[in-house]
């Protein structure tokens, strides 16, 4: 029947993308945290020690939702074109990494996610951050810019910065390790420092998608908030990036801080979507 609900496993990141492709860039900023790691994944020419799981749930030839996971506790779903489509599967994921703790995705749909999938795994969902995706075409130069200028950060900062990147993992329930990822990032050029003086201000980008980028890491040590640091290198960066050719810039932002909030959307970020990350707490079941 053409109305068949069925729930697809793929072994690689190419697969996924052959056959899902469409479906996320109908919404390519929504859709961009799991757009940009597939990509990544499938240019590799090495496979991953610990291969990803991506996985589609199908409406008869339909591709109603996704769900990945590319690091062992974190999971992320994608919009779900129907209610019906959620449980399904949330079930296949639990099934699948059992031990994940941190499940993020568009809002309504995440909440019965995240609720289902732990269920599955004997566990309970507990809302950790508010979200909201929001998305840039055109920067706003800030009506007061902040002294200093955006620059790429160096290696030789690697250790001053992995604390603040440690305190971004944090945040979010990352369990990646810092001083790894922040090395990571700055040897592929796509961690940068508003500096004035020192670095007083870090931004980041990944997530390449055809037409835009994800903008994160934006954290700025509680003693130099207030200054504008932030917003600069924000607007910079995005600036920098629309200059390359990129037609969008996407960020998430946490909605429990309003500051933030205003300051994005004063220098050019809109609303999309809300999202939301949630916590999965308890003792997977062995069953």
């Amino acid at each position: 029947m053409s109305g068949d609900i069925r729930v697809v496993r793929y072994p690689d990141a190419t697969a996924f993308l052959t056959a899902t492709g469409a479906f996320l860039l109908s919404a390519e900023s929504e859709n961009n945290l799991i757009l940009g790691i597939a990509l990544e994944l499938a240019g590799q020419a090495e496979l991953p020690e610990s291969p990803a799981y991506f996985a589609a749930v199908f409406r008869g030839d339909q591709v109603g939702g996704c769900v990945f996971s590319s690091v062992p506790d974190r999971l992320g779903i994608t919009g779900m074109r129907g209610d019906d489509l959620i449980g399904p599967l949330a079930f296949d994921a639990g099934s699948v990494c059992p031990e994940v703790t941190s499940v993020g995705g568009p809002e309504p749909v995440v909440a019965p996610f995240a609720a289902g999938f732990a269920a599955s795994t004997g566990r309970q969902a507990l809302i950790g951050m508010r979200q909201r995706i929001h998305e840039l075409r055109t920067v706003i130069p800030p009506t007061r810019p902040a002294p200093g200028h955006l620059r790429l950060a160096r290696e030789s900062e690697a250790g001053m910065l992995t604390p603040w990147v440690g305190d971004m993992l944090a945040l979010i329930g990352d369990s990646r390790v810092a001083s790894d990822l922040t090395l990571e990032r700055i040897q592929k050029g796509n961690l940068f420092v508003w500096e004035d003086g020192g670095p007083v201000s870090m931004v980041g980008w990944t997530g390449k998608t055809p037409s835009g980028v994800r903008v994160n890491f934006v954290y700025t040590p509680a003693a130099l908030r207030g200054r504008g640091y932030a917003t600069a290198a924000v607007a910079a960066l995005s600036q920098r990036l629309l200059d390359q050719g990129n037609r969008y810039c996407c960020l998430y932002t946490d909605l429990a801080n309003p500051t933030s909030n205003a300051i994005y959307q004063r220098i050019g970020y809109r609303p999309i979507r809300d999202a939301a990350l949630y916590r999965i707490t308890g003792p997977a079941s062995s069953g």
